[in-house]
């Protein structure tokens, strides 16, 4: 279970403890939706600007945790 630790409002920030198999989990999705999003893309050219973005943001998400999974 994800559990909040801290939360900072002024800067946006939150703390949370998340067990690895939960982060492998939350990768998954991401993955997942990630595909979704390019196949998605793919079906409907031309794609917007605010599609491709969207895509980039979930790969760099799942990027960002693939690197917190091999730091632990």
């Amino acid at each position: 279970m994800v559990r909040l630790i801290q939360t900072d409002r002024t800067k946006e920030l939150l703390i949370l403890e998340v067990r690895k198999s939960e982060m492998e989990d939350i990768l998954n999705s991401i993955d997942a939706m990630t595909e979704r999003q390019q196949r998605f893309l793919l079906e409907n050219l031309p794609a917007t600007e605010e599609d491709r973005r969207r895509v980039d943001r979930f790969k760099h998400l799942g990027e960002d945790f693939r690197r917190l999974l091999l730091r632990s």
